[in-house]
């Protein structure tokens, strides 16, 4: 007779045999930039998704995206002590509204 599962372990199980272990913590990250960042950063960007190492962030102008380049290494640094199970290799910001940013809004990996 097969032992019983607590469902937290079996849940986890799953997760890591459809590898989707690995997005879960990469949604997580993405989730945490509010928190990482501070109230004032959150307010003029926002973490789109993260992709081959990449952390992608929207910023609301050009004033705010060299800022978030300034406080890039203190940032990186934050999110690998948060997630130290995830490759984030550099953090990149794209102004909403270019096309660029329309590109990279989405969800897919």
């Amino acid at each position: 007779m097969r032992r019983m599962e607590h469902i937290g372990d079996a849940l986890r199980s799953f997760l890591k045999g459809a590898h989707l272990e690995r997005r879960i913590d990469e949604y997580q990250l993405v989730l945490a930039w509010d928190r990482l960042v501070g109230a004032e950063v959150a307010a003029h960007s926002s973490a789109l998704r993260l992709r081959r190492g990449v952390l992608w962030v929207s910023v609301s102008g050009s004033v705010w995206m060299q800022h978030i380049q300034f406080l890039k290494p203190r940032i990186l640094q934050a999110l690998r002590r948060e997630f130290p199970q995830i490759r984030v290799n550099d953090l990149r910001c794209l102004m909403r509204g270019s096309k660029e940013f329309r590109g990279h809004h989405d969800t897919e990996h």
